[in-house]
Parts: C-alpha cells; structure tokens; sequence
C-alpha cells in the first residue's frame, strides 16, 4: 500500500509533538508553584524554603510561617525587590546553605529531623562573617519570614489587633467640661 502525502505528514507531525513533549515528561525537578522573573527555583527547593521559614516560626496553637505562606512571600521579595547582586547572593547562599545541611546532617534539609535543623539555624545563629554565604541567606529569609508573619492577616487580627485610628472615639461617654481655673 503506498503512503500518500497527507499520511507521512501526519505522522510526522505525531512523531515530533511526541519528542517535544518527551523532555517534560522525563523532568524529575518538580516545579516551582510561583513563576519568577529573576530567579529559578524548582519545587524542592521551595519546600526547602517552606520547611526553613516553619522551622523559624513554627505552629503551635497558632498558625506557623508555612501557613501564611511566608516562603512565597520570601520569593517574591527576592525577586522583585532585591538587586541583582542581592539576588545573586541569596541563590549562592541557598546552595551554601543545603551543602551545610549535607556536611552537617549527612543529607538535605528537607530529609533532616527537626532536631537536626534547629541545630543547623542555630550554628548559622553564631556565624559573625558577613562574607559567609550560607549565613547572609539565613538571615536575609529569617527577616522576610518574620515580616510576612507579623504583617499577615492572621497575626494582625488576632495576636496584635491592627486600629487604623488609634485610641478608639467612643461617642457614648458623656461629656463633662473641665472645671476651670480662675487665676
């Protein structure tokens, strides 16, 4: 049976739809949930992200960093109001830091215990070398998370009650005229 044109031309167009969409579907980096102008992260390192802003503000009976979602906050400072540089060095001290994780810990940050990373937060807690990458990345996340908590809808209505107006007008309380001094 000969092959006409319309047929080779279908397949062809099968054939490489299928080797266009081969290399996605053989990716083992999850993506990021976030699309970023500057910076590339993948899913696991936003896991990391999000697991290291939960270890900073855990939650307790309250809700912790992860659930404000501060690790997404934490991107998108990064991304759109850090300089370039900064940026540069936020992902350099990204790297530095999960290869802390694994000299330390013998495995990443996502794999260690809790109480494996709260001793990895805390040796970076004692690092004084402003050049040290790892700890400049810490202290830099640890600052965003801390605001994007104490700027959350959570903690403002709940834990420190944001007033637009301080000292309330409470029009019900009668008014009394100060007595007055006759000098």
């Amino acid at each position: 049976m000969p092959l006409n044109r319309r047929t080779v031309l279908k397949q062809f167009l099968y054939m490489s739809a299928g080797m266009a969409l081969l290399p996605a579907c053989l990716q083992h980096h999850a993506k990021s949930s976030m699309l970023l102008k500057h910076i590339a992260i993948d899913g696991d390192q936003e896991k990391t992200l999000a697991e290291l802003s939960e270890t900073i503000i855990p939650a307790t009976t309250t809700p912790g960093a992860k659930d404000v979602s501060a690790h997404l906050f934490v991107l998108t400072m990064v991304d759109d109001c850090f300089t370039k540089a900064d940026r540069d060095r936020w992902q350099a001290g990204f790297a530095a830091f999960e290869k802390m994780s694994n000299d330390l810990n013998g495995k990443n940050y996502l794999s260690s215990t809790p109480q494996q990373r709260e001793a990895l937060l805390t040796k970076l807690e004692t690092v004084k070398d402003e050049k040290d990458d790892a700890a400049w990345f810490y202290q830099a996340t640890k600052r965003l998370t801390i605001r994007c908590y104490t700027s959350s809808k959570f903690y403002l209505t709940k834990v420190q009650v944001y007033e637009l107006v301080p000292s309330r007008y409470k029009g019900c309380v009668p008014y009394k005229p100060a007595a007055r001094k006759v000098a």
